[in-house]
């Protein structure tokens, strides 16, 4: 019967709901320098160092929308009927706003920054949510102007709206990663959603959506079973008992399958975050021994230098976290004994490419403490606690940064924005 298929209709759209609000409730923010390959949420502010100009505003930005609207004067028929029967009609004049000119622009790439550094964000194909930056309702002559003479109803009253996003403005940005060949760098390309508005207020109305459709669909599945008991008469209170029940159990095993994906997807968040980690301190391991190389090449007249060199080679390939942190202090102390580095080249970008990583491993870690802090507190509030005892507990402990992890590059953008 047509009961059921809508049923199914909004059994469908409260699981389409619901797995749009877990896409970002479930996704802990990214640092923009740990940014990785595959699904990433990033908050940050936009940057580029050539901005559009907005037409009206004339407002720096990496996006802008600009619309004229006319409003017109209408006449419509409107019929009723009394409690007679007798119909009667009216004519109505109303007005209503019409878009009559629009232009837009927007950059194909920008930076999202952030205190651990930037990640491109490539504008095309995105969907945007911008700010409103300006608004105006003016009155030209209706005799003297060109738009007047356009149209007849015209009442000679019009609207400019526009839209942007301006260098600045704090951004929720949810997209997949690639890796940019040319760059060798991640970049957020596909599927990119690009917004103004926070994660929170995004959540908020996504659940208040979920728990309106998963009552409708309670609803509709209990008056189906009704049906199916009773065609006769549906209507009857007796009838409507099993399709209840139906319709709860069909919803608690929904609910617990689900919990239990959710944390198993938290969880894989967990390791994939923790493998993040290791991959920069995988770059770090390997810069350290070209580091070393380039200070050697400078100091090798030094006795003393050449026996922190060889040190350092050394417990460079067979190290803790630990050590090869204390190695990269005594390489910077050597360094900065030999005045000559300052003006070598591949020894300004190998430190730079460290200070770099380092920033990297702490953005790293900032994203896997996240991610790990979001799982135990899935696991440990109620009622996804009654779920959580039937998954292992994960092993993996908070990492805390000391000293030279701590180094973050300095992140310099001029942020300009429109009031």
């Amino acid at each position: 019967m047509w009961i059921w298929g809508v049923a199914v209709v909004a059994v469908l759209g409260a699981w389409a709901i619901d797995r749009r609000r877990r896409r970002y409730a479930d996704l802990p923010p990214t640092p923009a320098a740990a940014v990785f390959a595959g699904r990433n949420e990033v908050v940050g502010r936009a940057w580029a160092e050539e901005p559009l100009s907005s037409r009206k505003v004339h407002a720096p930005c990496i996006w802008w929308k600009y619309v004229l609207e006319e409003e017109r004067t209408h006449t419509r028929v409107v019929s009723s009927t009394d409690s007679k029967g007798r119909t009667s009609s009216r004519t109505e004049t109303y007005q209503q706003w019409h878009e009559i000119d629009t232009e837009s622009g927007r950059l194909r790439e920008f930076e999202m920054v952030d205190s651990s550094g930037s990640v491109p964000v490539q504008l095309t194909g995105a969907k945007v949510e911008s700010r409103r930056i300006h608004r105006d309702i003016f009155r030209r002559d209706k005799e003297g102007g060109f738009f007047a003479k356009m149209f007849d109803n015209a009442t000679g009253r019009y609207r400019e709206t526009e839209d942007a996003i301006v260098v600045g403005d704090t951004l929720f940005v949810v997209g997949d990663a690639t890796l940019d060949q040319s760059r060798l760098m991640p970049v957020l390309s596909d599927d990119v959603l690009l917004s103004t508005r926070t994660e929170e207020s995004r959540v908020r109305w996504l659940s208040a959506g979920t728990a309106v459709a998963v009552l409708v669909a309670v609803a509709l599945v209990a008056a189906s079973v009704a049906v199916a008991v009773s065609p006769r008469d549906p209507t009857d209170p007796v009838a409507w008992i099993p399709g209840v029940c139906a319709a709860l159990v069909g919803l608690a095993v929904a609910w617990v399958v689900t919990v239990y994906n959710r944390l198993r997807l938290v969880g894989q968040g967990v390791d994939r975050a923790k493998s993040l980690v290791d991959v920069q301190l995988r770059r770090r391991h390997d810069l350290i021994p070209a580091f070393a190389e380039v200070v050697r090449a400078h100091a090798d007249h030094e006795a003393t230098v050449l026996a922190h060199i060889a040190e350092a080679r050394t417990a460079a390939s067979n190290s803790t976290v630990a050590e090869q942190t204390a190695v990269l202090h005594e390489i910077i102390a050597v360094s900065e004994a030999v005045p000559a580095l300052a003006a070598d080249e591949s020894f300004a970008a190998l430190r730079h490419q460290l200070a770099d990583t380092e920033g990297r491993i702490a953005a790293s870690r900032t994203f896997y403490n996240d991610s790990l802090n979001l799982l135990r507190d899935r696991r440990r509030h109620f009622p996804s606690s009654l779920v959580a005892r039937w998954i292992p507990q994960s092993s993996h402990e908070l990492f805390e940064a000391d000293g030279f992890e701590r180094t973050v590059p300095p992140i310099r953008r001029e942020f300009l924005s429109a009031t």
